[in-house]
């Protein structure tokens, strides 16, 4: 019999999530001819039949009956959305024992014989990507998806590991399928004034490709990290580059991943009908949803094989010990769940719309996600006092009226209140039309269903024992849930807020059950402003002082574990109450809210702007590392406010008084650290206003001068207060002068400051750029210079690169620049990178390596042993020669251990073919054990200390005529 084996695979290829829809029929089609290629299953082709399931629940149903009823198709693979998957499960594969594969991650709701999932649950992708993103950006996260079952169970998940991390939920809000641009910009003007770390976005398709494209044109993407569990590469490219670049998500495939079965998979892709190149190139992508896809339609086929039979039970026990190999890595069933083992990733997009890995998570097994596994509980009120007429009346009527009687049902339609009636397994016998439209549901569609179904997939088993309960107890009549209230769950698989009542009545035969409905949508959203009021501002939108205390709290108490500090800016406007005053409250109104705007735009990522009261705000700043970052943010903040405020009634000029305090781990509570910023604040009014001080006197000293240094550093270019030493680099065996390294020196009016104390400076306020600009022209011209002198015994000279000059987009032009004004010969100039600075972004600086090391220059890895390079990046790198920092050359003079550890380093240079510099030679001692130990050259004041550039030329001279006059003796004149 030759006869084929029809697979039904629903795809989006309409609605909400149509962009995904060529890619999951693509990878099905591989997998099927790969299948097939190998002789199909039981000896008869495989054949895939496709339905379009349009996305959402009321079409999706119709086509996995079709599939089974038309197509006698022996399974399902399906569905890409949450709400479209639990309505098949429940309506269709379940009842009809049909097995269901699915190919999407989802939130972990479905619980059911037939049902067999191959991508990810929470534990295996939002348990591993919030604990990495606390670590990159900070604990404080915004939530926020659409009004269905995945979001609702995937937020539930992620804010479940955040707080396991004692992170705060800054922010959690649900939109309708199909958000209107203004709902959109609603909810994004609550997160900007949310003080979020990271935005957490669970939207469905074109919602989240609208939501992301504005949340970028309202340049958010500067104030948060953005993560999710639904990005890819089709999302990415419905988006523009600048858009989509630095967004983080995690999931069980990116086409980077470098795997074999990625690579050939591709390959087939490469050559399908309708493609043309694959992403970012063309138009051929594999996201996860086509990665499970593919590997659902192997697993059938595996399963079909393992049982010799296509009959359904011998399927679903084939199917719980089915394991696959796919693009991903290899994937297993867990018999216990019908959950699979994945691999899951935390990625970034980068601005071609590819991937770059950031973390791999490994294979991870199943766990079925707490809010889908918690025991039932006693949901139902105690008895009511008395029976609501329209319940008993319908009860009364339905219970004595005969078969076929129509009054009760005509009662029924009448009534606008919804009402069903069920049996007391709780299947749907009657339905009004009220109850239809609340739901969702055309006209008897509910009749036959049960009403189980009506309620969120996570309190389906409850509710079904809680009925069991009340059926078999001796109330008559209760209310749902301890305050009359439970969560109605829409055909489309959105939430509705709903009060009910559900009353019981014995026909002489069995119950009746009869549940009044009552939609309690804009009472729901009424409690909700009211408990927003409590902790926002309703003039700003901002945080309010109870929240901010709170929040505050919660900021100490991770500060303490962390030994991190944290900054509060007590924030008191100028002038206010007599703006107020004169130009009237609306003016004032409009005022603090331009003022709330403008705090909003300057704090760092991750900062909380609050509203206490009138005129008064703070900022709550965390993962401060020096206390010149608060300081900077205040005189930003002064000098922002100085700007006039343009509003429709008036023109308004205004100043601030800001204190700063600085806490961590040592600080009391919330209340003392807002006390001592409002104390800092008054001393800044006292002193004449507009400016900012430090709580702490020594903490306000520190700042200002790194203030003072960042304002002298503005100038010292053009004032000429920058010079270069140079310390010679000699050769360790004999002390020959054969290089030098430009060292900077700063001399500002009040003397001398030392380069550790200036430099960390510059690079914080970003002169270091500039600084580094003419620290280069300054080596090429002495280079230059020495050249001219010397020609061929010249000393090479060496310069160091900051990692922000490795940055400058400009950099190799400005060298290349340099190099043709000043004439100097690039062979004869390093470049030292610190090993650090090498790590960092590595792709990105091996580029701008490899295109400096073209130029004829030759590269140095500085302070080498003091980073985390790894000896595989390190062989990637255009490098001769290796700097020793001096923590490894102290001590080898005396200690066994410091010589074993130069000893292992020197024979690392050696063996990757470079040159090395031990840098801080004090000692003879040190100088012969380096010799000893096969070094090549030496730094350091036991030969030499920093000299002017006139004493460098001078030591050059003595040199150059020494080795010229023992050239010049005759063999027989020695």
């Amino acid at each position: 019999m030759n006869d084929s084996v029809r697979l039904g695979l629903m795809a989006p290829l309409t609605g909400l999530v149509e962009i995904y829809g060529p890619e999951i029929v693509w990878a099905a089609r591989i997998a099927c001819a790969e299948v097939n290629e190998r002789g199909g299953v039981l000896g008869r082709p495989l054949e895939l039949v496709v339905e379009d399931d349009g996305s959402l629940p009321p079409t999706a149903v119709p086509a996995a009956l079709r599939l089974i009823e038309q197509h006698r198709c022996v399974a399902l693979i399906g569905n890409l959305l949450s709400n479209s998957r639990i309505a098949v499960a429940g309506q269709v594969a379940e009842p009809r024992r049909v097995p269901l594969l699915n190919f999407s991650f989802y939130e972990g709701s479905i619980s059911g014989r037939h049902f067999f999932h191959f991508a990810a649950l929470p534990n295996q992708q939002i348990d591993q990507m919030i604990p990495c993103m606390v670590r990159r950006y900070g604990h404080k996260m915004f939530f926020a998806g659409n009004n269905y079952e995945w979001p609702r169970g995937s937020i539930d998940a992620a804010k479940r590991a955040l707080q396991r991390l004692d992170g705060d939920v800054v922010g959690e809000e649900y939109l309708d399928i199909g958000a209107t641009p203004e709902a959109i910009d609603r909810l994004l003007a609550q997160l900007a004034r949310s003080g979020a770390d990271v935005f957490v976005p669970y939207f469905a398709g074109n919602d989240q490709i609208r939501l992301l494209t504005r949340f970028a044109a309202l340049g958010l993407k500067q104030h948060m990290a953005v993560v999710m569990g639904h990005f890819d590469e089709v999302m990415a490219g419905q988006l523009p580059p600048d858009t989509r670049a630095g967004l983080y998500s995690s999931n069980t495939y990116f086409m980077s991943l470098d795997s074999e079965a990625s690579r050939h998979y591709l390959q087939r892709l490469a050559r399908q009908p309708g493609v043309h190149g694959i992403w970012p190139q063309g138009n051929g992508v594999l996201t996860n949803f086509g990665e499970g896809a593919y590997l659902c339609v192997h697993a059938f086929a595996n399963a079909v094989a393992a049982a010799g039979s296509c009959a359904s039970e011998d399927l679903v026990a084939a199917l719980e010990r089915v394991a696959v190999q796919g693009p991903q890595g290899r994937v297993v069933m867990d018999p216990a769940t019908h959950h699979a083992s994945v691999n899951t990733y935390l990625a970034r997009c980068r601005a071609d719309g590819s991937f770059e890995i950031i973390e791999r998570f490994g294979c991870i097994a199943p766990v079925i996600p707490e809010r889908y596994r918690e025991p039932p509980q006693d949901g139902f009120a105690q008895p009511v006092a008395g029976p609501q007429a329209l319940a008993a009346r319908l009860v009364a009527e339905l219970g004595t009226a005969p078969p076929g009687a129509e009054a009760p049902r005509q009662i029924l339609e009448l009534a606008d209140t919804p009402v069903l009636a069920t049996d007391r397994e709780g299947c749907i016998r009657v339905a009004n039309r009220s109850a239809c439209q609340l739901f969702g549901y055309a006209e008897q569609e509910l009749v036959g269903l049960s009403v189980h179904l009506l309620l969120p997939p996570h309190f389906r088993l409850r509710h079904a024992e809680l009925l069991r309960r009340f059926v078999e107890g001796e109330d008559s009549e209760r209310r749902m849930t301890g305050r009359g209230e439970l969560t109605g769950y829409r055909k489309d698989g959105s939430f509705i807020p709903l009060e009910a009542t559900i009353a019981k009545f014995h026909d002489g035969k069995d119950w009746l059950l009869v549940v009044t409905l009552r939609d309690v949508s804009e009472r729901k959203r009424l409690e909700e402003e009211v408990a927003r009021r409590a902790t926002h501002d309703p003039l700003t939108g901002l945080p309010n002082r109870a929240l901010i205390r709170e929040r505050l709290g919660n900021a100490l108490l991770r500060a303490q574990r962390s030994g991190q500090s944290l900054a509060l800016l007590f924030i008191d406007l100028d002038g206010f109450k007599a703006i107020n005053d004169t130009q009237g409250h609306a003016v004032g109104d409009a005022l603090l809210k331009a003022v709330g705007a403008r705090l909003i735009e300057q704090v760092r990522p991750g900062d909380t702007v609050a509203h206490l009261a009138g005129d008064e705000f703070v900022i709550l700043c965390e993962q401060i590392e020096h206390p010149a970052t608060v300081a900077t943010l205040a005189e930003q903040i002064n000098t922002t406010l100085r700007h006039p405020f343009e509003l429709e009634a008036a023109t308004v000029y205004l100043s601030a008084s800001i204190g700063v305090a600085v806490g961590g781990g040592g600080t009391g509570s919330a209340d003392e650290l807002l006390r001592a910023a409002d104390t800092a604040m008054y001393a800044v009014k006292q002193r004449g206003r507009d400016g900012w001080q430090f709580f702490s006197d020594q903490l306000q000293a520190q700042a200002r001068e790194r203030l003072a240094i960042t304002h002298g550093l503005r100038g010292a270019i053009a004032g000429q207060e920058l010079s270069a030493r140079f310390q010679p680099i000699v050769v360790a065996s004999s002390g020959q002068v054969v290089g030098a390294e430009l060292l900077l020196r700063w001399h500002p009016k009040q003397g001398e400051i030392s380069p550790a104390i200036f430099i960390p400076v510059a690079e914080a306020s970003g002169f270091i750029a500039q600084i580094g600009a003419w620290v280069l022209r300054e080596g090429f011209r002495a280079q230059a210079a020495w050249q001219r002198r010397w020609g061929a015994q010249a000393p090479y000279v060496s310069i160091n690169l900051s990692t922000r000059q490795l940055g400058v987009p400009t950099l190799v032009e400005d060298i290349a620049a340099m190099l043709r004004d000043t004439g100097a010969e690039p062979a004869r100039i390093l470049l030292e990178i610190t090993e650090t600075a090498l790590m960092t972004d590595v792709e990105a600086h091996l580029r701008v390596l490899r295109r400096i090391a073209d130029l004829g220059l030759r590269l140095a890895v500085d302070d080498f042993g003091t980073g985390y390079s790894s000896l595989a990046q390190l062989t990637r790198l255009p490098v001769e020669v290796l700097k020793i920092d001096k923590a490894f050359v102290d001590g080898i003079e005396a200690g066994r251990e410091a010589c074993t550890v130069m000893r292992a380093i020197i024979g690392l240079g050696r063996g990757l073919g470079l040159k090395l510099v031990a840098e801080g030679v004090e000692q003879r001692e040190q100088q012969q054990q380096l010799v000893a130990l096969d070094c090549d050259f030496i730094q350091g004041y036991y030969f030499h200390r920093p000299l002017a550039e006139a004493g460098f030329v001078e030591l050059i001279d003595r040199q150059v005529g020494a080795e010229r006059g023992a050239l010049s003796l005759r063999p027989g004149e020695r």
